[in-house]
């Protein structure tokens, strides 16, 4: 799965990350609408703002999977698509996972408000709807789909999550620590502005790399499907 994931990832680098733009766009918005805050309240609104981005690249992540798939089946079958090939069918697995996931999101997001539990493991079990060879069928074949291959590779598919999620965070994380200084109580303009450009790597930094955990879900389910 290691070996299909980054194969794919660096022979379809391109498209994949093109279409990532797209489909986080709203990701590059937020990023590059943030201004050089005013105050020390502003500068840490920002910097919620930045971690919140990398809490949430997960959601794009998982449509992320539906542009992925086609390439890492093409790899994985010994028949790789062309660039231009990736790249339209990326662009309408994306689009035919739009309400799938939009599904998938709205049911982990009200299972994590009842309670946190149940909105983790749903995320685990509907992880692998983008790359469900079902995706273009009637819902909820796609989602079941990815239920019965994540139900029989559970332990795989958890620890594949968690990397992906911790990974986002990790990120921030970096970034955080190369980019913000310790905010006094009146910090100088040069260190207010350091809080946007903490956004605005995390936003280029999630767009750049979001393609890379799609291809291993992606992955994980062409290698699990057929096992």
């Amino acid at each position: 799965m290691l070996s299909l994931t980054v194969r794919t990832w660096i022979r379809y680098v391109v498209p994949l990350t093109a279409i990532t733009a797209v489909t986080m766009v709203l990701v590059a918005y937020t990023g590059m609408r943030v201004g050089v805050a005013g105050d020390l309240v502003a500068a840490r609104a920002e910097m919620h703002l930045g971690w919140e981005l990398a809490a949430t690249a997960w959601i794009f992540q998982l449509v992320l999977v539906a542009a992925a798939a086609p390439a890492v089946r093409s790899i994985a079958t010994g028949a790789p698509l062309s660039q231009s090939s990736a790249l339209v069918d990326g662009l309408r697995g994306v689009g035919r996972a739009l309400v799938p996931i939009g599904v998938v999101v709205f049911a982990i997001v009200l299972g994590s408000v009842a309670l946190i539990v149940p909105g983790l493991l749903l995320l685990g079990l509907l992880a692998l709807t983008g790359a469900s060879e079902q995706l273009a069928d009637p819902l909820p074949a796609a989602l079941l789909d990815s239920i019965a291959v994540v139900r029989a590779n559970a332990k795989q598919v958890a620890m594949l999550v968690a990397i992906i999620v911790a990974a986002d965070l990790a990120i921030a994380l970096v970034a955080h620590v190369a980019i913000l200084p310790a905010l006094a109580k009146k910090p100088p303009v040069a260190m207010l502005a350091s809080a946007r450009t903490f956004v605005r790597v995390i936003a280029l930094a999630l767009i750049a790399l979001s393609a890379l955990p799609a291809c291993a879900l992606a992955a994980l389910y062409a290698t699990r499907r057929t096992a």
